[in-house]
């Protein structure tokens, strides 16, 4: 769905006019894993990014949270870089400006 023409409505998180279909990427936990669902048909609000799915599309991610992600089932697999905070918030530095 590259279907990135413009649609009449407002956005319910902002309220701005500007709303298209395109094609949407999120990431979920399971567990200690993390999965990235690419290809999610959505409407994008311009104004603030915030992304709306139909009941279909919620049904089918849901279904496949309830499957467990299944690893034969991925299309690729990506490598993540992982940061911590810990270090800085031990040192007091959090908050600081």
């Amino acid at each position: 769905m590259n279907d990135t023409r413009e649609l009449h409505g407002a956005c319910a998180q902002c309220g701005g006019t500007s709303l298209r279909r395109d094609n949407a990427r999120s990431a979920f936990w399971h567990g200690d894993r993390l999965v990235v669902i690419e290809d999610i048909p959505a409407l994008v609000c311009d104004d603030c990014s915030e992304q709306f799915f139909d009941d279909r599309t919620v049904m089918l991610i849901d279904r496949l949270r309830g499957e467990g992600f299944p690893p034969e089932r991925a299309s690729r697999e990506i490598v993540a870089q992982v940061f911590t905070l810990q270090a800085g918030l031990s040192a007091g530095e959090a908050g600081r400006e």
